[in-house]
């Protein structure tokens, strides 16, 4: 695999959002992150909300008031909605006068329905789900405002984040600069410091401090901590500067330099976003061999726990810290923080909230092999959103521990058939890689069956990218030489069935890579001109930056300097279009953390330093 796709655009999603219900559920996404909001609108605003206010009718006009003269259940419930709503200002008594008239014709005419003044159980409804989502927007507003203000105290407290919240924010881009001039001599300082003026550009707050996060994270990445401390005090938004100083952690941990990791972790005010890059420092170092080093941040992160009162959080931290002794050589300790865990949500935890608990720890069983376990505290679990986490991990770890049998078995309890079909393409890589290659492709079948039983197209374009790469894999493998042209023309054939363009592109670039690991160049010819062919129609060109950077991340991981490169040049290519400030500021932010993946992976770089191609 050449990396995880990012998937810039989520704002997109809230464009197609059609009628009050989906418009709630749009919301609910983005308030869920601090790194999305509603694009365009206002704290506290919704599209349609802001809505004319009836005029109040200034003479005696004829109206459908109900037989009888008795109120209207129905007209009542719309003028009560109405008031609510600040449209109508008249008494609430179910008659339908012409003021009650004029109020449902504004609405009408603002909601883009036929302002005929009708009240029909369709018209209340929608009237009510408006109200619904005001009050909505409302409360999360509050929630944003609260939290908002929680972060600027939290980084007040502390003297090494204090002029975070305090410095100028106001930059302007020079406009009199040559854009072009990094390119004619390309180094990671000249990409960041273009980014970062891009940056600067930006019209939309939200936007900007989007561009400024990914910015400091490569400027950290390449040993340029005071440059990214700096680029933290430009974002607006505080909450955005505490995932900011996570991120330089990470950064840092990711280039060999734990200790300066741990000091920038260290003045985090936030406990949760503290621990939290205690964790992915630990992970970072089990990955790169340090072992001891990584035990010692586990142990960190275990005695900075208390200071997290939520019990969900707790657990979720604790059993990561488990996985991370586990990994790290402390196999005992683990399995103790991991009953302790079990025990502590058993007794502290109800409702929906213990099965996510449960999840957490079974996990984090299943992580580090101890897969009865993981299920036994499974069976406890019913909801299948967290099951599924489990049970993905528990296949996993079967198959890589060649029992392939039960690796089948969990995967056919599977119930999300996007994920059980992307298990089953990589227990059949298992197989093969084992020598199994006959039941490798039976069980590739079974992935492509149930690939065409999933209905969402993003999901079901995701899976078949999985699959087609877990072909691609298996044509690599020895025991495949014979067979290998047929496989890698099946990935390729697999892979076309993708809608998504970016996903379609980067996964024929994947297949195309892996014959020529497995020394098919004239294969791998025929599968990048179609990845080109794809590639030309992704409409995106930061799309496409960002997928030739993650190409190119991917060819230097594996010492593949001359592929490398060229996807890099490809990136750079297409980021000399773009125009658009937003999207040039990420893009250059994305090529030069590719940059410095390029010249010396995983140890951090110069920030002087120029590729030699």
């Amino acid at each position: 695999m050449l990396g995880r796709s990012k998937l810039p655009g989520a704002f997109a999603h809230l464009r197609e959002a059609v009628g009050a219900v989906a418009l709630m559920a749009a919301v609910l996404v983005f308030s869920a992150a601090p790194t999305a909001t509603l694009a365009g609108l206002a704290p506290g605003q919704g599209p349609g909300l802001d809505i004319e206010v009836a005029a109040r009718p200034t003479g005696d006009i004829p109206t459908d008031e109900p037989r009888g003269g008795k109120p209207g259940k129905l007209i009542l419930r719309a003028q009560k909605v109405l008031s609510d709503l600040g449209i109508y200002r008249g008494p609430l008594n179910g008659r339908m006068d012409a003021a009650t008239k004029a109020a449902i014709q504004a609405f009408q005419r603002n909601a883009g329905l036929k302002p005929d003044g009708r009240v029909t159980e369709e018209l209340v409804g929608s009237l009510e789900n408006s109200i619904q989502v005001r009050v909505l927007l409302r409360r999360l507003n509050k929630v944003r405002i609260e939290n908002i203000s929680a972060a600027r105290k939290a980084l007040l407290s502390h003297p090494a984040t204090r002029d975070l919240v305090t410095g100028e924010k106001e930059e302007v881009a020079d406009p009199t600069r040559d854009k072009t001039t990094c390119f004619k001599n390309i180094t990671v300082r000249c990409l960041l410091d273009e980014a970062l003026e891009s940056a600067k550009a930006v019209f939309k707050p939200e936007f900007r401090d989007w561009a400024l996060g990914e910015i400091l994270v490569a400027q950290a990445r390449a040993g340029l901590r005071p440059e990214a401390m700096q680029t933290a005090g430009r974002i607006r938004d505080p909450r955005l500067i505490v995932v900011a100083l996570r991120d330089i952690a990470k950064a840092q941990a990711a280039s060999g330099l734990s200790k300066e990791a741990l000091a920038a972790a260290g003045i985090i005010p936030d406990p949760k976003k503290h621990i939290e890059a205690l964790a992915v420092i630990a992970d970072i170092q089990v990955k790169r061999g340090d072992k001891n080093d990584a035990s010692a941040t586990a142990g960190r992160l275990l005695d900075a726990l208390p200071a997290i009162d939520d019990s969900l959080t707790r657990v979720s931290l604790q059993t990561r810290a488990a996985v991370i002794l586990a990994k790290s050589g402390a196999a005992p300790q683990a399995n103790d923080i991991l009953a302790k865990a079990e025990s502590f949500s058993r007794a502290n935890i109800s409702g929906d909230n213990l099965g996510i608990a449960l999840r957490h720890v079974a996990k984090a069983f299943a992580e580090t092999q101890q897969l009865a376990q993981a299920l036994t505290i499974l069976s406890d679990v019913t909801d299948d959103s967290n099951r599924t986490p489990v049970l993905i991990a528990a296949a996993t770890q079967q198959a890589l521990a060649g029992d392939m049998a039960a690796a089948l078995a969990t995967a056919d309890t599977i119930e999300g058939v996007r994920y059980r079909a992307v298990v089953l393409g990589r227990i059949a890589l298992s197989q093969a890689e084992a020598g199994d290659l006959d039941d490798a492709e039976v069980t590739l079948e079974t992935a492509l069956a149930a690939i065409d039983k999933i209905k969402l197209p993003y999901a079901r374009s995701y899976a078949v990218s999985r699959v087609s790469v877990a072909m691609a894999g298996i044509g690599k493998a020895p025991q495949a030489l014979d067979k290998a042209e047929v496989i890698f023309h099946k990935a390729a054939e697999t892979a076309l069935g993708i809608d998504d363009n970016r996903l379609r592109a980067h996964t024929l670039w994947t297949i195309a890579a892996e014959q020529i690991r497995a020394g098919n160049p004239i294969g791998a010819r025929k599968t990048k001109s179609l990845a080109k062919q794809a590639t030309g129609e992704i409409k995106s060109s930061l799309s496409q930056v960002w997928m030739f950077s993650e190409i190119a991340a991917g060819h230097a991981a594996e010492g593949e300097d001359t592929d490398a490169w060229a996807a890099f040049d490809q990136g750079v290519g297409v980021a000399r279009t773009i125009d658009n400030a937003w999207g040039r500021a990420r893009a250059l932010g994305k090529l030069a953390a590719t940059l410095i993946e390029l010249v010396n992976p995983g140890r951090g770089l110069s920030a002087n330093s120029e590729p030699e191609p």
